[in-house]
C-alpha cells in the first residue's frame, strides 16, 4: 500500500497510475473488499483482460447507485 503506512481501513481511497480509483469498502479477518472505478471502458478491459469472469455478485445489488458516490469524487 503506497504511502498509507497503516493497514487498510474502511473508506481509505487510492488513485492508481491507470487513472482508476479504489476505495476500501470493508476489512474483516485480514480480507479486504474494495470498490474500484475506472476512468473508461478501455482501461477496465485492459485491467481485467486476463481475469476470469465468474458471474455477478448478488450482494452488490443492495449497494446504492452511483449517484450516492458522485459528491465524493469531487474531493
Amino acid at each position: 500500500m503506497a504511502d498509507s503506512g497503516d493497514s487498510p481501513t474502511k473508506a481509505a481511497q487510492y488513485r492508481h497510475d491507470d487513472g482508476s480509483v479504489e476505495i476500501v469498502f470493508a476489512v474483516d479477518d485480514g480480507r479486504v473488499l474494495t470498490v474500484r472505478e475506472y476512468p473508461d471502458e478501455e482501461t477496465f478491459e485492459t485491467a481485467t483482460g486476463s481475469a476470469a469472469y465468474v458471474g455477478q455478485h448478488e450482494g452488490v445489488s443492495d449497494l446504492p447507485g452511483v449517484e450516492a458516490f458522485e459528491e465524493a469524487d469531487e474531493s
